[in-house]
């Protein structure tokens, strides 16, 4: 015995059971893209900080490599004011030497900044300025 209708039931929940599923493929791929996009993502972050470090730390071998008198020097030089402002007399020197210093075009005190930085290392010169900021 069949009842009217029912295979027009039938063929209607088929259908609305095959949108279903369709729209759970359609949003399971979507997120399985979202997924793969946030994987790409975090490789690519992974890679550059690898990249970052790796060139970070050939910069400090070639520094360390490269020592020798220069950072001897620029000790010494970097000491002797410090020195005379103990030294009786010496240190209104001292005062206008850094007067003069404040004097010098931007070019010359960033040169000479990068030359002390290679010289000790910038990463040391890059934790001061972090320093710095932080205070």
């Amino acid at each position: 015995m069949t009842i009217p209708g029912l295979s027009i039931i039938t063929g209607l929940f088929d259908l609305g059971k095959g949108a279903l599923e369709r729209w759970q493929e359609r949003k399971a791929v979507a997120q399985e893209g979202k997924i793969a996009i946030a994987r790409a993502t975090t490789s690519a972050k992974i890679e550059r900080m690898q990249t970052k470090q790796e060139g970070d730390i050939a910069w400090e071998v070639t520094s360390i490599e490269n020592a020798g008198w220069k950072d001897d020097w620029f000790v010494v030089i970097l000491s002797i004011p410090a020195t005379m402002c103990f030294i009786p007399g010496l240190a209104p020197y001292v005062e206008r030497g850094f007067a003069a210093l404040e004097g010098c075009p931007p070019w010359y005190k960033w040169a000479f900044l990068v030359a002390v930085a290679s010289s000790f290392g910038y990463r040391k010169l890059a934790d001061l300025m972090a320093l710095k900021k932080g205070a």
